[in-house]
């Protein structure tokens, strides 16, 4: 059973992952993870973050090879386009960002991934400039929680799905499921109550559901590091690439941390 598998993984980093679609008669059944891919290699447009850096980031994944994998960050010039900057790390799969601090002046920005066995990918080009603001934040989640979907819409990216909207009755429902599992010190996607994460996206108002699937994880200390985890286990990777999901909620509680991905479509 999915739950089993990963509440075994706890001791290495605490992650847990259940996913159910929801047919008219109401049956549940747990969704299977996919087969693995391809190796890719996939550059993320680039974005200003809330800091006012000019993010870009190079996604490598279903590679069982490790090597020097790099992203650049290039400015549309006359001539040969700059690279503004870049970065490299050794890995087999994962994502690796580099910043740039923004300018007042718009320019037009992309990203290249490179990895040293022959995969590439180049990103389309945005206009960006340090004028330009984020996104307001959905529901009053913390910029923490924004971060995470920024990052799981990314993921999401490379494997062609749809970005997740944030909803604000699904980060009402994760939100609270995070603070309940580090007040009450429990760890699981059942409520020591009974509640299961489909009974806590109904008592938040998200209606009707056709499917819905949740990821939680404790002791990741970054908004990055949980979602490096979650995209590192089938299970979770699964829920997060899943493109029949529309909607996501993430609930963040400093104590454990405890983190949770509610993941819906009506």
């Amino acid at each position: 059973m999915v739950r089993g598998q990963f509440q075994a993984l706890a001791c290495l980093g605490s992650l847990a992952a259940l996913s159910f679609p929801v047919p008219p008669a109401q049956a549940a059944t747990i969704e299977r993870a996919p087969l693995k891919q391809a190796c890719q290699v996939v550059a993320v447009k680039p974005q200003i973050d809330v800091k006012g850096m000019i993010r870009g980031a190079a996604i490598r994944s279903g590679c069982d090879d490790r090597t020097r994998f790099r992203v650049r960050i290039k400015r549309v010039v006359p001539g040969p386009d700059r690279t503004v900057k870049s970065g490299s790390k050794m890995l087999t799969n994962g994502r690796i960002v580099a910043g740039v601090r923004c300018v007042r002046t718009p320019a037009r920005y992309y990203v290249v991934a490179l990895d040293y066995r022959g995969g590439a990918g180049k990103s389309g080009a945005v206009t960006l400039s340090c004028k330009r603001q984020t996104p307001p934040k959905s529901g009053g989640a913390s910029a923490v929680e924004d971060t995470v979907v920024k990052l799981t819409n990314e993921a999401r990216a490379a494997g062609g799905c749809r970005p997740l909207v944030h909803d604000p009755k699904l980060h009402a429902a994760a939100e609270r499921h995070s603070a309940d599992m580090a007040a009450r010190g429990f760890f699981d996607h059942t409520s020591p109550d009974g509640r299961s994460p489909g009974d806590r996206v109904r008592a938040a108002g998200f209606a009707p559901i056709s499917t819905w699937g949740e990821n939680i994880a404790k002791g990741r200390r970054t908004a990055a590091q949980a979602v490096d985890g979650w995209l590192n286990s089938p299970g979770h990777r699964a829920n997060i690439m899943n493109c029949a999901f529309t909607h996501i909620g993430v609930g963040h509680a400093a104590t454990g941390p405890h983190w949770t991905q509610v993941f819906a479509a009506h």
